[in-house]
């Protein structure tokens, strides 16, 4: 098989998905069109989604902001003079 001159076979590369280095350019091509990588690939988007999915369902509900609205802000004041009448 003719190599092409853009072709480094000493190139070194790292495919963080599935935990390995692949030193050349032409098994770098390989290994992005393998079954092991497309395998993690899936797996990964599987595991984006559904945490996604998680921290929406944990999102605070629009009840919540209402029940603090209506009981009203602490004052600050309030508590300080009350540590102040503590203290004396």
């Amino acid at each position: 098989m003719p190599s092409s001159e853009t072709e480094n076979k000493r190139s070194y590369h790292m495919c963080d998905l599935c935990d390995r280095i692949i030193i050349g350019d032409r098994e770098w091509a390989a290994h992005m069109k393998s079954k092991s990588h497309l395998y993690h690939l899936k797996k990964r988007r599987r595991l984006d989604t559904d945490a996604i999915a998680t921290i929406e369902s944990q999102s605070i509900s629009p009840g919540h902001d209402k029940e603090h609205k209506e009981k009203g802000p602490l004052r600050q004041n309030d508590q300080n003079d009350e540590e102040l009448k503590s203290c004396i």
